[in-house]
């Protein structure tokens, strides 16, 4: 059975004064229906671009140059404006990372989550609102028939976020992509916002795509993981396989980065350096700089994707 969402060689750009910036790199990726998949990296490393380009989205003077987003076997990256509006927000809706500035200050909470369901399923006013106080009631805002009328600024982050959930949702859709779906939430608030996620993708057989740097919750959550890397997927593995036998040493550096990986008393790893400049081509492996293993061939080397055990792929030469 093909999967639910497969990208395939994805490569994103940014044409700017100073160069073209490759955000993403050639990625594949895929998410089954009940799937979780995390997608992890640094700041900058190209996650929340390729979400965007899943959606075409991506901003101005970005755009999407070379690859294949097949979802239920569709190409999106060949379907019209308007066919692809019938499916962003309906059958692949997004949670953004700050409801705060992606939620509109000037509409009530309530009109928000109603649109989807007026423009998607064509529902009447009165109806629309009937079934957003629904929705608002299922991700457990509480007296939601009163909050459908607060505007976003009344509301706590949780609240904001909980809407956020709420609208994505609306419509029932096949695949949500979760962007940092709990930063800026306590730890009691984001355990809340992710078991809603649980429970609703458990429900409605959602495939989900959870984009965050917090491996704590990869651990928890996913069912599958894939580690993002200036632009590349440098390794991907079912979430138990990747976290007990970590290949890439960049995989290795986030691990060894936790707390709960170390041991009493011992310093945390750091990588020395940062995220090469992703403007113009890169030459060999993007990690080679920080790399504790790298030699002259990871910078010579044109580095590609591995199967070094099922379903275990990692993108390093020096990993046996």
């Amino acid at each position: 059975m093909p999967a639910l969402l497969e990208i395939t060689g994805l490569r994103t750009e940014f044409r700017l004064k100073g160069g073209v910036l490759k955000a993403v790199r050639g990625v594949d990726l895929s998410v089954d229906a009940g799937e979780t998949l995390a997608l992890v990296g640094e700041s900058g490393c190209g996650k929340s671009i390729t979400a965007a380009s899943v959606l075409r989205l991506v901003p101005p003077p970005g755009r999407i140059v070379s690859g294949s987003i097949r979802f239920k076997g569709e190409d999106l990256l060949a379907l019209s404006e308007e066919r692809m509006r019938q499916i962003r927000g309906n059958r692949i809706a997004m949670v953004f990372q700050d409801p705060m500035t992606s939620l509109n200050p000037v509409f009530t909470v309530g009109f928000q989550v109603a649109e989807g369901l007026r423009i998607h399923r064509a529902l009447s006013v009165q109806a629309a609102e009937r079934e957003a106080v629904e929705l608002l009631t299922q991700v457990g805002i509480p007296a939601a028939v009163d909050r459908v009328r607060d505007y976003p600024h009344q509301l706590s982050g949780g609240m904001r976020q909980r809407v956020m959930i709420a609208m994505a949702l609306a419509c029932a859709p096949e695949l949500v992509i979760a962007d940092e779906p709990t930063t800026a939430l306590d730890v009691t608030i984001q355990a809340q916002i992710l078991e809603l996620l649980d429970r609703l993708m458990e429900q409605n057989r959602m495939g989900l795509i959870l984009i965050t740097h917090n491996l704590g919750i990869v651990a928890e959550r996913a069912h599958r993981t894939a580690i993002m890397y200036a632009g590349e997927i440098v390794e991907s593995a079912p979430t138990a396989e990747l976290f007990a036998n970590p290949l890439h040493p960049y995989t290795k550096g986030l691990l060894a980065s936790l707390p709960e990986f170390g041991t009493p008393g011992e310093k945390l790893a750091t990588f020395a350096g940062g995220v090469p400049d992703l403007r113009g081509d890169l030459t060999g492996c993007p990690f080679k700089e920080r790399c504790p293993i790298g030699d002259e061939g990871c910078a010579r080397e044109t580095i590609e994707m591995r199967e070094a055990a099922p379903g275990h792929l990692v993108r390093c030469r020096k990993v046996s």
